[in-house]
């Protein structure tokens, strides 16, 4: 338990938020909270959000993830989004706060394949008339420069396959470059061993030689990000099928730590 709080207060401290589920439990897909937000403010206009967040819509209603999730991730299942509004007055607020609401909806499974359930927005400004076209362009302005790294994975019998993998992934449409962000709890500290955005681990077991990668990356938006990750996840385990590494007994997690601009 220890290891899991400092590991989601290194995750705080570099400004990813929760790591949230994509699409479903068997996707095995999840994004940095702050990434997704930073798409679905883009295309909101009308009002400007401030302190926007995403969690659980509700943890008894979560399914047991698929694959073996990154570091702290949520479990798979509906979410749901606060936030607080400023709006103008060219229109009623009530009218306003809706439409971004549907905004938001509308973005979360358009452009993310993210399972948003509901949107809780509390309208706390009017802004004058003077800040509309500011608020029309508040959702341009969300950070998504994201993290760059390596392609290698941890060393050992699984670093062989690190390049590789890499290599198949960076070849799927949408992916635009390995972003390595999580790992180990102390990852990001001095002492601590640096993250890899493809990490290939034995699972082992009575079963056989099984092994599981965790893939981190940095998406375009130009392609669902749910999709992207799908396609991520199947170019993973051909990989790992083509050379000779049970690429059927593979399970494969992707972590979307940014997703770029246009």
């Amino acid at each position: 338990m220890a290891t899991e709080k400092l590991t989601q207060v290194v995750r705080q401290q570099l400004g990813l938020g929760r790591l949230l589920p994509l699409g479903r439990a068997e996707d095995g897909a999840w994004v940095a909270e702050e990434a997704a937000v930073g798409v679905l403010l883009r295309p909101v206009r009308g009002g400007r959000l401030s302190g926007a967040r995403i969690e659980l819509a509700d943890p008894a209603r979560t399914s047991e993830p698929a694959v073996p999730p990154p570091p702290s991730a949520l479990r798979p299942g509906p979410l749901a989004l606060t936030a607080d509004l400023a709006v103008t007055g060219s229109r009623p607020v009530q009218d306003a706060a809706d439409a971004v609401r549907d905004a938001l909806l509308s973005a979360a499974e358009r452009d993310l394949g993210l399972l948003l359930e509901t949107v809780d927005l509390r309208v706390t400004e009017l802004l004058g008339s003077a800040a509309e076209d500011e608020a029309d362009t508040a959702g341009d302005s969300s950070r998504t420069a994201g993290p760059r790294g390596d392609s290698h994975g941890r060393e050992g019998g699984a670093h062989d396959d690190a390049g590789h993998l890499a290599r198949a992934v960076l070849a799927v449409d949408g992916v635009t470059r390995l972003a390595p962000v999580v790992g180990p709890a102390l990852s990001r500290v001095a002492a601590g061993p640096a993250p890899h955005a493809v990490d290939v681990t034995e699972t082992g077991g009575d079963r056989g030689g099984g092994r599981h990668v965790l893939l981190q990356l940095a998406l375009s938006p130009t392609r669902r990000a749910l999709d992207t990750a799908r396609a991520a996840r199947d170019a993973a385990r051909a990989a790992l099928a083509d050379d000779g590494g049970g690429g059927g007994q593979a399970t494969v997690a992707v972590l979307i730590t940014a997703i770029d601009r246009v």
